[in-house]
């Protein structure tokens, strides 16, 4: 038993030390970015606000982050501040950047480059001279501003962009965020779980239906998050509605719309799914300033 006890403390110092081997001090709030994880899905995931905990980690609320980095679930001291924030603004996968230009990876979209870089997809399609649909291949040259280019670089990279009056892909625009959300229902059904402060399985409301029912954006807005890497929350979907407002559609069966799309109140977003043994059920939340509160001080139920 000693001997046991020894060797689990001699294990557990020698990951303490590996977790400060890059000369800021381990905090156990800190948080290892994981494939698939954005800014926003990790915020919800500790009811943080997007653009302040973005703020902690040197980043913007466009910043894209990297499997394997750690980033501050809470206010950093002034060390480990600098130290993220000198890194935080190329958290771009690992693709070969320069002065004004990316070169695209296997898997980049435009909207990524865009979240990573600041640029607006339309001033990234102009610069480039991108026609419909718009794709990326891998060794691409993106330029982000006029008149860069890395040495090097194929003709038709360096080729005089011009501008072209072909209409843009306004599913990636960034929208003019209102200053009040007129909130609608999201599915139709009873209302079978209330929202209960401080409760961890009661941080918005479950509605019953059926599978495959259609399930709608409670009001305009854009898609933050669209995938299934929040634990408990299975097939999720996040849209953004202003600075302060969220809300989620969790437990879907299919999801109708990818990040990054403007949607409508009203509009399909996905498809019902069930909970476990629960039934067919959406899980349905709201998050002002990134915390959870009762949807139905804001639904018209």
């Amino acid at each position: 038993m000693v001997r046991c006890r020894y060797l689990i403390t001699a294990v557990f110092a020698l990951l303490l030390s590996a977790c400060a081997s890059d000369g800021e001090l381990w905090d156990p709030t800190d948080y290892t970015v994981k494939s698939g994880d954005t800014l926003y899905s990790v915020a919800w995931r500790y009811e943080l606000d997007p653009e302040q905990f973005a703020a902690w980690n040197g980043m913007t609320i466009n910043s894209r982050l990297k499997a394997g980095d750690r980033v501050h679930t809470r206010k950093p001291s002034g060390h480990a501040a600098t130290a993220r924030s000198r890194d935080a603004d190329i958290a771009y996968a690992d693709g070969e950047r320069g002065d004004g230009w990316i070169r695209a990876e296997k898997g980049d979209t435009l909207y990524a480059i865009s979240r990573s870089t600041g640029v607006t997809v339309d001033e990234l399609v102009r610069l480039n001279n991108l026609k419909e649909p718009y794709t990326i291949q891998p060794g691409q040259i993106i330029h982000t501003r006029s008149s860069s280019a890395p040495a090097g670089s194929t003709a038709d990279e360096t080729a005089p962009v011009t501008t072209t009056s072909k209409a843009r892909p306004k599913a990636q625009d960034a929208p003019a965020w209102p200053k009040t959300v007129s909130w609608h229902k999201p599915a139709s059904g009873k209302i079978v779980k209330r929202f209960k402060r401080g409760a961890t399985d009661a941080k918005g409301i479950d509605i019953a239906g059926t599978n495959g029912a259609p399930i709608v954006a409670a009001a305009d807005g854009q898609v933050v998050y669209s995938g299934d890497g929040l634990i408990s929350y299975g097939n999720l979907i996040i849209i953004k509605h202003n600075p302060h407002f969220l809300s989620a559609y969790a437990y879907n069966q299919k999801l109708l719309v990818k990040e990054g799309e403007k949607v409508n109140a009203g509009q399909r977003i996905a498809l019902m799914g069930s909970k476990d043994k629960r039934g067919p059920l959406l899980h349905f939340e709201i998050r002002k300033n990134g915390k959870p509160v009762d949807p139905l001080k804001y639904l018209p139920w």
